[in-house]
């Protein structure tokens, strides 16, 4: 077995623009196998050079394979010889490679339907005949081909799953990476066993994986000012930022930015420090509520400048604002702490979920987006395409990361924190219907 940390065999997940692209890393994961994101466009020399990649996954996405716009692959994708899982516009890719016809549906399949399943194919070891899941589609196989078989059906008689005759080629046309497809990680597990993975990558390989990528985003000896808000993803990337490189190239900054609960600054500094934290408390609380920001063109929308933070009540006018003055003060802190911003990063907790509700190319490079996030604002992406941005916890999710931070040690009342400090209070003001002015944000401290 390999040490923890070093290279070990992964899955690749290849993008082709599903939002729940990151929940299937996420059930790869759970079966304690590594998993990356790679675009639907990656060569296919990189990914049968690489020995290490045991098997490939093709996520669902919006697009119809008809689309002008649809996402690009290669068409010798399924030549590459491993083991391919294709779902939802995978399997619509698959079985037009191998001579299939796709055709849209005069009705769309949405919703959680029973599926009849052929038990001898090797993907559905250990199920039943008929089984629950989710189906979202309006492309559906008409015919899967002389050398695809179908393997499953839906109640309405469209082909469910496929595979290929002779090679480890599969695809489904449901989501077995959602709650709503009961089994589907019984269906992962089957795909991952055919692609001889060893079940072997555990949270301490996760967390050598982690405290290598520090070190090697900081190997020319940059010091990293990290955001510690006190909740349980700051926390955890700060203890992580510290174990990794020391004290002495972590700079921790709390900034109390007026949405914190009566007092709570100070309980969050107690905090901090007895998980090892040392901090510098930032007082920034009237420059939020007086922020502004640029707001960038979307859509149909022209770029404008909103009003304050504290008399806006548009929702993503405000996750704007906070977001870009965060960015704000920190280069007030950079210039008030003497930092070298040439020799300097900048560390945030994000995790998977803010870069898949955000819409960002990080979580997947087509995904609409469904809200912005503080983390994730235009301002923020700037800076993480630059390289001026780390993130050691952006392939974690929550629970994730509770997991990770009773490995590192912290005391159990900061693990088991919900989110909040941090911006749930202002997720309160997101949907007031007026501006938010002194006297209702002390009335609203006192309740909390």
């Amino acid at each position: 077995m390999d040490s923890p940390g070093s290279v070990r065999e992964y899955v690749v997940i290849l993008d082709a623009g599903s939002q729940y692209g990151k929940v299937i890393d996420r059930k790869i994961r759970e079966l304690n196998v590594e998993s990356r994101v790679m675009p639907l466009s990656t060569p296919t020399e990189v990914l049968r050079g690489d020995h290490a990649i045991k098997g490939i996954i093709i996520s669902g996405g919006p697009s119809s394979i008809y689309d002008d716009d649809a996402p690009k692959f290669n068409a010798d994708l399924f030549e590459v010889g491993k083991p391919l899982l294709g779902i939802c516009y995978g399997m619509q890719l698959l079985a037009r490679t191998f001579g299939g016809s796709v055709g849209r549906a005069a009705v769309r399949e949405d919703g959680q339907d029973e599926i009849w399943m052929d038990l001898s194919s090797p993907l559905f070891k250990g199920l039943g005949l008929g089984e629950k899941v989710l189906l979202t589609h309006g492309d559906s196989i008409t015919d899967s081909g002389p050398q695809l078989k179908v393997v499953a059906r839906s109640s309405a008689n469209i082909v469910a799953a496929v595979q290929h005759q002779q090679l480890p080629l599969f695809g489904v046309q449901f989501h077995p990476e959602v709650e709503l497809t009961e089994h589907g990680m019984q269906i992962f597990k089957n795909f991952l066993t055919l692609c001889g993975c060893h079940f072997n990558f555990t949270m301490e390989d996760r967390e050598m994986v982690a405290l290598r990528m520090i070190r090697e985003r900081t190997a020319q000896g940059q010091k990293v000012l990290c955001l510690a808000s006190g909740g349980v993803d700051s926390t955890v990337c700060a203890v992580l930022l510290l174990k990794a490189l020391g004290p002495e190239r972590v700079v921790c900054v709390h900034i109390d930015h007026g949405f914190m609960r009566l007092r709570e600054t100070e309980e969050v500094v107690a905090a901090l420090r007895e998980a090892g934290v040392s901090v510098f408390v930032v007082d920034a609380r009237a420059q939020f509520a007086e922020a502004t920001t640029e707001v960038p063109a979307r859509r149909k929308c022209a770029p404008y400048r909103t009003g304050k933070l504290c008399e806006v009540t548009d929702p993503e006018e405000k996750r704007v604002i906070i977001g870009n003055t965060f960015m704000s003060v920190c280069d007030t802190v950079i210039r008030d702490l003497q930092l070298d911003v040439n020799n300097l990063l900048l560390a945030q907790g994000t995790l998977r979920p803010d870069l898949i509700e955000s819409g960002s190319s990080y979580a997947s490079l087509t995904a609409d987006a469904i809200k912005t996030h503080h983390n994730d604002t235009a301002l923020v992406r700037q800076l993480r395409d630059a390289g001026r941005i780390i993130e050691p916890l952006c392939d974690y999710h929550k629970d994730e990361v509770r997991e990770l931070g009773v490995r590192l040690g912290i005391p159990p009342n900061l693990v088991q924190r919900q989110p909040f400090p941090g911006l749930v209070w202002p997720s309160a003001s997101y949907a007031a219907a007026g501006p938010r002015t002194k006297t209702n944000f002390i009335s609203q401290h006192m309740k909390l």
